[in-house]
């Protein structure tokens, strides 16, 4: 079903807003959060612009992008997802990262962009 552009940000818009805290996991959390790194701190808060238009690999999507979120991660992991989840801590979403995240032999300091996409 062909839905106009302004819809799909409307939407995107309306989805990002259900939640804010943001979690780093090594798998797809699925439907429960699983998977999730214990990073510390254990989430952090995002604040979620308002969607815009998609481009290149997101053409034809609406893309609401959260601020930076800092969370250290512990030595030898790989992050290949996040979830957004409510204030409560009630577990909402996942998607992969744009990339994955892997440490070394020590913590690292990461900062996780997240991304909520409609279309």
């Amino acid at each position: 079903m062909a839905k106009t552009t302004a819809h799909m940000r409307a939407v995107c818009d309306l989805i990002a807003g259900q939640g804010a805290l943001i979690k780093l996991h090594s798998a797809d959390p699925g439907t429960t959060g699983a998977s999730v790194i214990a990073t510390t701190p254990a989430s952090g808060t995002t604040t979620w612009g308002a969607a815009a238009d998609g481009t290149d690999g997101d053409a034809g999507k609406a893309v609401a992008t959260g601020s930076a979120v800092a969370l250290t991660m512990p030595a030898s992991t790989t992050a290949t997802h996040f979830s957004v989840s409510t204030g409560g801590g009630t577990f909402l979403r996942g998607a992969a990262l744009d990339a994955p995240i892997t440490t070394g032999a020590g913590t690292v300091s990461v900062d996780v962009t997240p991304k909520t996409k409609f279309s």
